[in-house]
């Protein structure tokens, strides 16, 4: 029978970012569909979307140097590698009717987690990581075009390829990755209503899985293949 101990798995600063980080992406949503489509919904949406834009970035960057310092060895790129196999072989279980099996544990002597993350969840890390940049790179660009003038003469090549202006190439672009990030977020608040973590994200405590080995770094076998 399988131990479980409550810890702390968000810290208030990591809680307190994600959900700014989560209110400023709803409203840059809001009024990016009022930009983009023409539909009312506040007043002066230009300039609450700018000044938005600049308090999310921040945001994230508060939230990269928490990465950086203090959870790097969960979601370096080392670890990619065995994220797609985990979620390869999550996919085949799936369609088996299996499921692989939660390699999340925590050690009580020494007081750490043993694995912290689903493995899916590093590549969903740096896919936002990716979407971040290219929606920040280029809403700087839309927002000063000739102070980062530098923006537009790196796409205007590709820009040419599809026969519009480097303007409105980089406008497509923004728009077009605010749509995967959309998903993305959608997908991710579904995960992790499924994998039992949005609890932890509200109060900063979560019940793990109770272990002494010294590492689980790989994939897990998967279980009860052929019916749940």
């Amino acid at each position: 029978m399988k131990e479980f101990v409550e810890v702390e798995r968000h810290s208030k600063f990591v809680r307190v970012c994600h959900w700014g980080i989560v209110i400023t992406c709803l409203f840059l949503t809001l009024t990016g569909i009022q930009l983009a489509f023409g539909v009312k919904i506040i007043d002066d949406a230009q300039a609450l979307h700018i000044r938005l834009g600049f308090i999310f970035l921040g945001l994230w960057l508060l939230f990269s140097y928490f990465v950086l310092t203090e959870e790097w060895k969960w979601v370096s790129p080392r670890r990619l590698p065995y994220s797609i196999r985990f979620v390869i072989e999550e996919a085949i279980a799936w369609i088996k009717g299996g499921h692989v099996d939660d390699p999340r544990a925590y050690d009580p002597r020494r007081r750490e987690y043993v694995e912290k993350l689903i493995p899916s969840q590093v590549l969903v890390f740096w896919a936002y990581v990716i979407l971040t940049v290219v929606v920040a790179l280029t809403g700087l660009a839309l927002y000063d075009y000739e102070k980062f003038r530098i923006f537009a003469d790196v796409s205007e090549p590709i820009a040419n390829m599809f026969g519009v202006t480097s303007y409105a190439f980089l406008r497509g672009l923004h728009r077009f990755a605010m749509y995967l990030y959309a998903t993305l977020a959608v997908t991710h608040a579904y995960a992790a209503t499924i994998f039992g973590t949005l609890g932890s994200m509200i109060h900063g405590k979560r019940k793990e899985k109770v272990t002494t080995e010294s590492s689980e770094r790989h994939v897990p076998a998967i279980a009860g293949a052929g019916g749940r």
